[in-house]
């Protein structure tokens, strides 16, 4: 992620999320950058095309561990935010300009590899595919179609908001 992407985020995105009811409506991404930076482990990406920057991402690589795995206390790629630019959401702009935004940030290919992405990294980190997330309410039914076969762990009580965890076992590479 650049400096570029956070502009694009202040500048197009923040006007057209405000009054949408979006859940990521007030989510300050130069602020994210900024703690992503002071924060070991915090790694942050981008998608644009046409010179847009149609989706973002912060993940943790250091801090988290599995829960479905707890025993084992296995690290994981955490997805502490993703985002799409509100002309790509249904809810918002309709059709959107493009489709699978937030998919391709989880599931892009990197190079020749046909690995998802943040299990890509996951596997670069020799974390055997692992990832984690806490979606928002409004996210539930995208991250239940995912193809990476993330399993619905419930409302986790760890969670101050009370949020859905999902995670993903070990991975075949």
């Amino acid at each position: 992620m650049t400096q570029k992407h956070l502009n694009d985020a202040e500048t197009l995105w923040e006007p057209q999320l405000q009054g949408t009811g979006a859940e990521d409506e007030y989510w300050d991404w130069v602020a994210k950058s900024r703690r992503a930076k002071l924060l070991p482990g915090d790694e942050l990406y981008a998608i644009e095309c046409d010179g847009v920057t149609q989706g973002l991402m912060t993940i943790d690589v250091l801090k988290k561990r599995c829960q479905i795995e707890s025993q084992f206390r296995r690290r994981l790629v955490y997805i502490r935010a993703l985002a799409t630019a509100p002309w790509n959401r249904p809810a918002i702009m309709n059709p959107p300009t493009y489709k699978g935004v937030g998919g391709n940030l989880i599931d892009f290919a990197i190079c020749a590899s046909q690995q998802r992405f943040a299990i890509a990294r996951s596997y670069e980190l020799a974390y055997q595919g692992r990832i984690g997330l806490h979606a928002l309410p409004g996210a539930l039914g995208f991250y239940r179609k995912l193809r990476v076969g993330l399993l619905d762990c419930g409302c986790d009580p760890e969670d101050p908001d009370n949020l859905i965890y999902f995670e993903t076992l070990q991975q075949e590479p």
